[in-house]
């Protein structure tokens, strides 16, 4: 026995990668995006791995082998040039060029930043660099500076904007483009035309507008860098945050790994007026929550009326994240906080129906704990979020433009009473949970395995040293045309010649 123990024990630290040094640049200075990416390196650091963060915000209590590099001020900048999205309703056309203007100034105030480039003179060795993918190919230049392999974390799951830098196959006909958030997998033939058009759209303003674009910007900062081409599609592994039990499987090439629900961690205890509450509550619990991005404070009055006013005919409680103090016309029923625990609250057995903007986040969190949703989306990919949770039947779902007292009225009503939405939660619930490596335990295996391969290039597909020309066959598709209409040409001119002859053969029988 002591021989097996050893052994195994032997086996077992030989597998193990040392504590590695490991780079997060994080560019996007928004709430959520961080949350997500700092807990991503926070799982790292918990596994005994040294991590660097490079963001726009700063943790009070971070781990003890958490080192931040706070990016000062570009999340007042970010703010300065925030966008009310009650009041704007999105043109899918316009969505590449916001993007891109979004995107390029986030990049370049990220360069520009004093802290940046004084922490990009230092003389560091990284193991591995991780970045968030949010159309951010300049950004990858620093695992090239750095000399370590490139990961790159993407908030949902393979798309547009990650496809194309692993080989990994992006087909029109049921995969939506990432603007068209209207469309799902299941597409009729107009909405095939419609993403076909949008896909091409996207495909040539990305690469004659964005990437050369990031590709000056990269050289104006970082003069001596090689061309972003040889930088960009050198990723070795891609982390994304999907999951079967809300996603539509597609495919996948072996460096994108799914890790979906990472973020979910074992439920703390609630504050005690919290807990009394929701204890107390013998109807159960309803829970309100936009996320961090949309504020319920700015939603517009005669919407938020009508909605307290149906609140205030339920005999559940309700819990708000609203971030006033003040919200005239609340029931006795309504408690609002400007912030809330909320996977601790999902895990309290009153709570019945969550009310959500349709954020992926949110919606993985509800699916976990079993719990019926009602989706308010008010932009980018919520209503593509809304409409999966619908069609997997523990969700109803509506656009905030066209929430009216009627539908509103009847959508919770209907979650509420029919059960059905429970029991399909719970189903998506068991999807989720059932796993053969937990979600956290995949982002460090992941990551120690592209250190431990140096990279891992044998994930690499042979797609991407193909040229675009290549890779869509138009040389092989040229070839056969060109092979066919010479055989034409050839049987053409061979006719032509035959029918020429037979008369002169004519004139010499009768001669």
């Amino acid at each position: 026995m002591k021989i097996v123990f050893y052994f195994s024990a032997i086996l077992f630290f030989s597998l193990c990668v040392e504590s590695a040094k490991i780079l997060g640049v994080f560019h996007m200075p928004s709430p959520s995006h961080y949350m997500s990416c700092s807990t991503l390196m926070k799982i790292l650091a918990e596994k005994g791995h040294d991590v660097t963060v490079v963001s726009a915000f700063i943790e009070k209590n971070p781990p003890k082998n958490y080192k931040q590099i706070h990016l000062d001020g570009l999340q007042q900048r970010l703010k300065e040039n925030s966008i009310n999205w009650f009041e704007t309703t999105p043109q899918p056309l316009l969505m590449p060029i916001f993007f891109h203007a979004m995107t390029s100034s986030l990049i370049e105030n990220t360069f520009n930043h004093s802290v940046f480039q004084e922490f990009m003179k230092t003389e560091e060795k990284f193991d591995a660099v991780i970045i968030e993918e949010f159309q951010a190919e300049a950004i990858k230049y620093v695992a090239h500076h750095f000399n370590a392999p490139l990961i790159v974390y993407s908030s949902g799951d393979a798309n547009d904007w990650t496809n194309p830098f692993q080989g990994n196959p992006d087909t029109p006909s049921y995969q939506p483009s990432t603007y068209l958030t209207h469309l799902t997998n299941h597409m009729s033939f107009l909405e095939r035309v419609e993403n076909t058009f949008f896909y091409l759209y996207a495909k040539v303003f990305f690469n004659l507008i964005v990437f050369p674009s990031h590709n000056r910007l990269l050289h104006k900062y970082y003069p001596n860098s090689p061309d972003l081409t040889d930088i960009a599609y050198n990723v070795s592994l891609v982390l994304l945050n999907s999951d079967p039990s809300v996603h539509e499987p597609i495919a996948k090439v072996p460096s994108m790994k799914d890790i979906g629900g990472f973020h979910i961690r074992k439920p703390k205890p609630l504050p005690q007026d919290l807990q009394t509450v929701m204890d107390n509550a013998k109807h159960g619990i309803i829970y309100f929550s936009l996320g961090s991005n949309v504020k319920s404070k700015d939603m517009p009055k005669e919407k938020r009326d009508f909605i307290l006013r149906k609140f205030s005919k339920l005999k559940e409680t309700v819990i708000w994240k609203f971030e006033d103090p003040n919200l005239p016309g609340k029931p006795d029923n309504v408690i609002i906080s400007n912030w809330l625990p909320q996977n601790d609250i999902f895990a309290h057995k009153n709570v019945k129906l969550f009310i959500s903007h349709g954020g992926l986040f949110s919606t993985m969190e509800a699916v976990y704990h079993g719990l019926p949703v009602m989706a308010i989306s008010v932009f980018a990919e919520q209503k593509l979020n809304g409409k999966r949770a619908e069609s997997n039947g523990f969700a109803r779902h509506v656009p905030f433009k066209e929430l009216t007292e009627e539908n509103f009225s009847e959508l919770l009503d209907d979650l509420l009473k029919d059960p059905k939405y429970k029991e399909n939660a719970k189903k998506r619930s068991q999807i989720m949970r059932e796993k053969p490596m937990q979600p956290a335990d995949a982002v460090n295996f992941w990551v120690e395995y592209v250190i431990k391969h140096k990279g891992a290039p044998h994930l690499r597909v042979a797609s991407l040293d193909l040229n675009w020309y290549q890779y869509l066959l138009i040389d092989v598709v040229l070839f056969v045309l060109a092979v066919v209409a010479a055989a034409v040409f050839a049987l053409r001119f061979l006719v032509k010649f035959l029918f020429k002859r037979k008369p002169v053969s004519e004139k010499k029988k009768k001669n």
